[in-house]
């Protein structure tokens, strides 16, 4: 059958516009989430300049460790500042570009592949409590995308006040400031016993302790577990966080027994004295370290924090560093000939990690099932505690 050369150029015009208007359709789709996975953290500046000033001025006012009540810290933030800044921009000045956006981006695109291969119809993101993007930005783009419902998880697995504490109450502030977002809302307040977190975190420390050192016997490698520090008055008010911590420190050891674990904690805004904040210190290990003979160290931070961070940077790689290949001196003050530098690595972060990102994703999930530490944020009042079990004393009240 002939049909005109206008008619097949109709026809083709309009199969044509149907092909735009339903790939349009599956585009404008694709961007409209249902549910959200709000990976949430301190977070951490990749420039010097306003973007640290705003940072540690935010996390002055904000941060629940910080011993001064909330009253106070607007009326000595100036003070403060001055204090810290110095110090502060010293410690960036050597590490920068930290990366860390970099590495929680990554981790939000893994989250999101491991939502799809699930058949979610939902999507990652990637709010801090002191830094940009805040987690108010972006659960105002998480209403905007027109996220149904959604989970806030700290990106570090253990509960703290001063993490998945902050992160729920940021969130929480949020919602009452915008009760015209219908949207289910649920925190995650930890998942340090989840195997499927320990169980990535183990392997990733094995696989980059044989990678490092391929030709060495387990034995001869020594691994140093460090995560962050809290103060004393946090966790003798009955934060968790440390307990948690030295849990998971004590199953590792039976999940890899044949290596040498030390473990140390990252007081990185210990400046108070160190018998004010949680023992042992990384650089106390690391004293220890040299003096039992370690030369081959791989140096992790997976427990708590999952992108590299100031504490890992220039707390562990740094500082850790500097004393773990410090020189043996002779008796004339000299190098000892008998010295050799150990070889000594920082392991990598999660990030784009696929095991880890899925264990995210699974345990996101099973919280929207009804299994998990977690609560509903819209039925939460005032402070957020640790649960379940965990003793925690009346007195101590987050705003």
């Amino acid at each position: 059958m002939n049909i005109p050369s206008q008619v097949r150029k109709s026809v083709f015009s309009l199969l044509g516009l149907a092909a735009l208007v339903s790939a349009s359709a599956v585009a404008e789709t694709e961007a409209k989430p249902e549910i959200g996975v709000l990976l949430a953290s301190h977070g951490d500046i990749d420039t010097m300049g306003p973007e640290l000033d705003n940072y540690i001025k935010t996390a002055f006012l904000k941060n629940v460790g910080i011993p001064f009540p909330y009253w106070l810290r607007p009326l000595i933030k100036d003070f403060a500042f001055k204090k810290s800044i110095g110090r502060t921009r010293e410690q960036y000045s050597l590490i920068l570009p930290t990366r860390y956006k970099a590495g929680a981006e990554a981790q939000v695109a893994a989250v999101t592949e491991e939502l799809k291969k699930m058949g979610v119809n939902g999507k990652a993101y990637f709010g801090a409590n002191f830094t940009n993007p805040l987690v108010e930005e972006t659960l105002e783009k998480m209403q905007k995308d027109g996220i149904k419902k959604f989970i806030v998880i700290n990106k570090g697995a253990q509960f703290s006040w001063a993490s998945a504490g902050e992160n729920i109450t940021d969130v929480r502030d949020y919602l009452k400031k915008h009760p015209e977002w219908d949207v289910e809302a649920i925190g995650l307040h930890q998942y340090n016993y989840d195997m499927r977190f320990r169980e990535a975190w183990a392997s990733s420390i094995e696989r980059d302790a044989l990678a490092s050192f391929p030709t060495l016997a387990k034995q001869d490698i020594c691994l140093l577990v460090a995560s962050h520090g809290l103060p004393l008055v946090m966790t003798n008010a009955g934060d968790p966080a440390v307990n948690m911590m030295n849990d998971s420190v004590a199953w590792l050891r039976t999940r890899l027994p044949e290596f040498k674990l030390y473990q140390g904690f990252l007081n990185d805004d210990g400046d108070s004295g160190e018998d004010k904040w949680v023992s042992p210190k990384a650089t106390l290990t690391a004293e220890q370290m040299r003096k039992d003979g370690c030369k081959n160290i791989l140096m992790d931070a997976r427990l708590s924090f999952t992108n590299h961070h100031r504490a890992t940077l220039f707390d562990l790689d740094i500082e850790v560093r500097n004393i773990l290949e410090q020189p043996k001196l002779d008796a004339n003050g000299q190098v000892d000939s008998s010295w050799e530098k150990p070889n000594v690595v920082l392991a990598r972060q999660f990030d784009a990690d696929e095991e880890h990102a899925r264990a995210l994703a699974e345990i996101a999930m099973d919280a929207f099932d009804g299994q998990g530490d977690f609560e509903k944020i819209k039925d939460l009042g005032g402070s957020v505690l640790p649960r379940p079990n965990y003793p925690v004393p009346s007195k101590y009240i987050i705003p």
